[in-house]
């Protein structure tokens, strides 16, 4: 499916999209491309943002990848100030990078659960500083994280991954109070199971994959998985001037996940 567009202008803007190689940040990089933007991709799979980096170019879009640890934060801010150097400017932050984790709390190692929370929100907390202290100058940004709804309800198994997305979810309202007064902008998207390479392996390893692809399907009231394109749209939209009043938001992106019970698929009470 490919969704209708949301048209803005983002020419002579810079977008930098964290964990823009694969899924939901290369759809917003591609996007953001596409809208005459310079997009800066920053990765640590530096052959994948690469292979994104082409697929721009090749359409005429500007972009190019940068390899970054968004859990180290001397290569984040290392990232932002080769940004201002090279670019001179930064307009709109996609905190996107993240790490899958499928792992009972119980058997959870300390190693384990720092990582994931080095990287979904430690990782967020330094990119969105870095950027944040270079749009205070200016007094202009915006500012998109990637959440979940993982962050309000989970599952079985998802300790780590719920923590840090909380822990994302609690950030972004702190960050959308503390950059009002520089005029800038703090939201986030909650997708839903997006059909992207980390939902991909994590069905694969299911014991019946294809069972799996299909209940996760269904417990969308839609009936299908989100596409990577379906998110970026509302990234591009919560960045753009359209939504010049929206800060300290989370928006859905979710194909009614949320609005169902927790039985799963929406039942009517009739019929």
């Amino acid at each position: 499916m490919t969704p209708a567009r949301f048209q803005a202008d983002f020419t002579g803007r810079v977008f930098c999209v964290s964990g823009g190689a694969t899924g939901i940040g290369a759809a917003t990089a591609r996007m953001s491309a596409a809208a005459g933007a310079q997009v800066v991709i920053a990765d640590v799979d530096l052959a994948a943002a690469g292979a994104t980096v082409a697929a721009i170019t090749a359409g005429g879009g500007r972009a190019r990848a940068v390899h970054c640890d968004v859990g180290t934060e001397a290569q984040v801010d290392e990232l932002m100030a080769g940004i201002m150097a090279q670019e001179g400017r930064l307009d709109v932050v996609h905190a996107n990078a993240g790490l899958e984790s499928v792992q009972k709390a119980t058997d959870a190692s300390v190693q384990h659960w720092e990582r994931v929370l080095n990287v979904n929100l430690t990782g967020v907390f330094l990119v969105c500083r870095a950027a944040l202290r270079h749009m205070y100058q200016r007094g202009a940004g915006s500012v998109v994280i990637t959440s979940s709804p993982h962050a309000t309800a989970t599952v079985p198994d998802a300790a780590a991954y719920a923590a840090a997305k909380g822990g994302v979810y609690a950030l972004m309202h702190a960050l959308a109070l503390e950059a009002a007064p520089h005029g800038i902008r703090v939201n986030a998207v909650n997708p839903g199971v997006i059909d992207t390479p980390m939902v991909r392996r994590e069905i694969l390893a299911a014991a019946h994959p294809q069972a799996q692809l299909s209940r996760l399907a269904a417990s969308h009231p839609l009936g299908r998985l989100g596409q990577p394109s379906e998110v970026a749209a509302v990234v591009l939209f919560l960045a753009s001037e359209a939504a010049s009043f929206i800060t300290g938001s989370a928006i859905p992106v979710d194909g009614g996940l949320m609005a169902a019970l927790p039985s799963g698929p929406a039942l009517a009470y009739s019929g």
